[in-house]
């Protein structure tokens, strides 16, 4: 079991600044949705933002200070939020916890790297992302291919 995508996953911060291909992206957000939820509820939305969108600087400066630094070499970073404010449970938070985690196991599958961020302007990223006010981001997931 030592081998496992579960054990190579780390948090990184050494990003090459290149894109992810749309395959890899696919796939990562595919392992995200069938992640297990509360009553299969799957209270979440995911926003995939790539290295080439008009977005992505402005997402990146929407982050803590401290994250800023290494995020902008990424090649992408995705937004789990919920859905909207009727949606929210105790367990919600939970829910999208274990999509990030299957994103994260399947991104160390496909050899990337990738880091979660707990520190962002709310309402920067709502505004970049188009994210209704009625929905809270829960948290962004950094992912990239490994500086050499």
């Amino acid at each position: 079991m030592s081998d496992s995508a579960i054990f190579k996953r780390n948090s990184s911060v050494n990003f090459s600044p290149q894109d992810l291909s749309q395959k890899e992206i696919d796939s990562i957000i595919q392992a995200s949705i069938w992640a297990p939820s509360s009553r299969n509820l799957q209270p979440w939305k995911i926003i995939a933002v790539k290295r080439s969108s008009d977005r992505f600087d402005r997402l990146v400066k929407a982050m803590s200070e401290g994250n800023q630094e290494w995020a902008q070499n990424s090649g992408l970073i995705i937004i789990f939020c919920t859905e909207n404010e009727q949606n929210i449970s105790p367990k919600t938070f939970l829910n999208i916890g274990f999509s990030g985690q299957n994103a994260m196991i399947r991104s160390a599958e496909l050899g990337l790297e990738s880091h979660p961020i707990g520190g962002w302007d709310e309402d920067k990223v709502k505004e970049i992302s188009n994210i209704p006010s009625d929905s809270q981001v829960a948290f962004l997931l950094v992912i990239g291919k490994k500086a050499k």
